[in-house]
């Protein structure tokens, strides 16, 4: 079973794809994988690095690191609708089942 994350544009262009850790940021994890993701604050306060989840919301965990600053929109299941990678990362929850996941995620700005 393999966890990936699609990063792409709002015009579905795709920006990379790269194998999911656990215990690590998307911007760590990105970083690691030779993509970078545009940072700040690194505390989930200025939303330069958030993302529209576009698959596998139950998945991303949007306090990996640390609770962010600022809210984020939800789905009508409870789920959320975005993410700041600087301290969002992906569920332990993704890599204990037996079935692989592309998260898709979409850069706002």
């Amino acid at each position: 079973m393999t966890v990936t994350i699609k990063l792409q544009n709002t015009d579905g262009t795709i920006i990379g794809t790269f194998p999911a850790e656990d215990n690590q940021s998307i911007v760590q994890i990105a970083k690691t994988n030779g993509i970078e993701i545009p940072t700040s604050c690194g505390i989930g306060a200025c939303a330069v690095c958030k993302c529209n989840i576009i698959s596998w919301n139950k998945y991303i965990q949007i306090d990996k690191i640390s609770l962010p600053m600022l809210s984020l929109d939800r789905n009508d299941d409870g789920t959320f609708k975005e993410v700041f990678t600087c301290i969002g990362g992906i569920s332990s929850e993704a890599f204990k089942d037996k079935e692989d996941h592309e998260i898709i995620l979409e850069k706002t700005m």
